[in-house]
């Protein structure tokens, strides 16, 4: 009887002790990143005005990305990022450098490169350790590292790492790591045969996930992805929907993308007073590109929408080079080669209908509303041609008959008529004609509308140089709002 009793205790205490020993091992090998990962912003904060270096590093990234439920925040970001790096923290070090990147603070290579090179390169070699041990803070900020051109050449930027730490970051459950890993997957980044295939499921998966925990980006490519069919079937509401949530907490490529939609109808009738709304939102950190939408909202308010230059979009997104497109203000690794994204252009042919029907005005007002609704440049695979629009919207009347008892300015208003759809079938070749019969006799604001169309190629060839002598021709005749698109064509020229 006492044996076995002594049997159970003996039992009773050996479970016991490799219990305790399974747990020392657990808690041995959770990092200090992956225990920041899985607090609570409540936690991070606390930890953070205890003056916890990796705690103020971690919240910074937080308000960057938006992550853990909070909007996004650079103004936050910047202060804690500098408090941790103040301390010589690595985390701290990389994260003032990351925000170097974008405005308000960038962009400015030479200190992003400092402040990466010194993370990097720390001289206690924590951020490798930690990476060694998979821990998801540290194998972030090395994919991030490992796309960034500013290392070089102390650096050389390698795709395949970077992808690498991006997957085992997510494993890890940082989120901004799985939106990353998540445009690898989608756009099969690195070269074949480097073990990192394209996986539209996969891709869209993580996407999803990132957007269940509110992460701004998610939501953003997840709305990037049904705007253009990748890994979904093309879903222009469900485009904005993603779009919208990533706006509402601060992610800025998403807010001009949310006011283009507004303000052109995307997915209902237009509403510019929310358009301006969010250009608005977007000042913050998109200001040049926010300005230049609220000038142009607000000239659809006023009647004149043609003030909407085809070079000044929310792109979504621009890749600027050979590696992912800053996210902001987040991403920063390469992203999908497909070519009309090289190109910067409104955003693609949703906007555009397809070959229009002559007894179908496409685009057309709501009788409710005076507010035009400009047709954007058509993506590859639904542009209509010059020819096609010649057939589609040929009329019988010749446009000097149209013209021979109107003023330069009366021609000038029914080309317009004819170019935004109002009240009439779009019909850019007959607007076209018009527009050369009116600017023929000095109207300057024809000549502006005709270096529109060979800068958007609407009823004739896209002729960036033709386009530039109109502008010329209208900047000349004191058109106001020519003389400030030739800046910026000129700009595109090198000139």
């Amino acid at each position: 009887m006492h044996e076995r009793i002594g049997m159970k205790f003996v039992r009773t205490v050996t479970y016991f002790l490799l219990i305790c020993f399974l747990n020392q091992v657990h808690y041995g090998l959770t990092t200090e990143g992956t225990k920041w990962v899985l607090s609570d912003v409540d936690t991070l904060k606390e930890a953070s005005s205890k003056s916890d270096p990796f705690a103020q590093a971690v919240l910074a990234l937080a308000y960057v990305h938006g992550d853990k439920g909070l909007n996004i925040s650079l103004e936050n970001a910047q202060k804690l990022a500098r408090i941790s790096a103040d301390s010589g923290h690595w985390l701290g070090l990389f994260t003032l450098g990351y925000l170097h990147r974008f405005e308000p603070l960038g962009p400015n290579s030479e200190i992003v490169r400092n402040y990466y090179l010194q993370s990097f390169h720390d001289p206690d070699g924590q951020m490798i350790k930690l990476a060694a041990r998979k821990d998801p803070i540290a194998s972030y900020v090395l994919g991030e590292i490992f796309t960034s051109d500013e290392v070089r050449p102390d650096v050389v930027p390698d795709l395949q790492l970077a992808a690498r730490h991006y997957e085992i970051a997510s494993q890890g459950g940082y989120h901004p790591a799985s939106v990353q890993f998540a445009l690898f997957k989608l756009h099969a980044i690195v070269e074949p045969g480097m073990g990192i295939e394209k996986d539209l499921g996969q891709g869209i998966r993580l996407l999803e996930d990132a957007a269940k925990q509110k992460l701004p980006s998610g939501h953003h490519y997840l709305g990037r992805s049904y705007f253009k069919g990748i890994g979904v079937e093309s879903d222009l509401e469900m485009a904005l929907v993603h779009f919208r949530a990533a706006a509402d907490r601060g992610y800025g490529l998403s807010q001009l993308t949310v006011a283009d939609f507004y303000a052109y109808g995307v997915t209902g009738p237009p509403k510019v007073d929310l358009a301006l709304r969010y250009a608005r939102l977007a000042l913050t950190y998109n200001e040049e590109s926010a300005l230049e939408k609220i000038t142009e909202y607000q000239n659809i308010l006023s009647g004149d929408a043609n003030a909407s230059m085809a070079f000044s979009p929310p792109e979504i997104p621009v890749p600027e080079s050979t590696m992912l497109p800053p996210d902001p203000p987040s991403l920063s690794a390469k992203t999908d080669p497909d070519p009309e994204d090289f190109e910067v252009t409104r955003l693609p042919s949703p906007y555009t209908p397809k070959t229009p029907s002559p007894s179908t005005p496409p685009f057309s007002n709501p009788t409710n509303s005076s507010v035009p609704v400009p047709l954007a440049s058509s993506s590859p695979g639904n542009e209509v041609s010059t020819q096609d629009r010649m057939e589609l919207h040929s009329d019988p009347t010749p446009p000097s008959a149209l013209g021979d008892q109107k003023s330069s300015a009366e021609i000038c208003e029914s080309a317009k008529n004819l170019y935004w759809g109002r009240g009439v079938q779009v019909d850019y070749v007959t607007a076209h004609k018009l527009f050369l019969k009116s600017a023929s006799e000095g109207n300057a604001e024809s000549s502006r509308y005709l270096g529109l169309m060979f800068l958007r190629g609407k009823g004739v060839e896209k002729n960036l140089q033709t386009s530039v002598e109109w502008f010329e021709q209208a900047a000349k005749g004191g058109d106001s709002l020519a003389q400030k698109n030739l800046v910026t064509l000129q700009a595109m020229l090198g000139r």
